[in-house]
């Protein structure tokens, strides 16, 4: 069961929606072989539409604190996001970390 989500929403820039779904891709194979479950979402209705909303999800707090510690430490990731960043493709609208109410 997922317990902690982080939640990333994107506008992808004019011209641009290529080179992020791309970004994404090669993102999402970082971050999976770092432990998260990931999901990529269009927004359809509501929220700030057709925007991408990228998550990741952990099965405890520990294991997202661990992934947070191993992105900071990865080549990979570091590579990849200083490439992505010296030139976005997408603007970051809105991010947010979920937990779980049990019930």
């Amino acid at each position: 069961m997922t317990a902690v989500s982080n939640a990333n929403t994107w506008s992808p820039n004019a011209g641009k929606l290529d080179v992020f779904v791309g970004q994404i891709a090669t993102a999402k194979g970082i971050h999976e072989r770092l432990g998260a479950d990931v999901a990529v979402l269009q927004t359809q209705t509501g929220g700030i539409p057709m925007t991408v909303v990228y998550v990741t999800s952990f099965e405890s707090g520990a294991a997202y604190g661990a992934f947070i510690d191993a992105l900071g430490e990865d080549d990979e990731w570091q590579q990849f996001w200083a490439t992505a960043t010296a030139d976005p493709s997408a603007e970051l609208v809105q991010s947010a970390v979920y937990s779980v109410i049990d019930m």
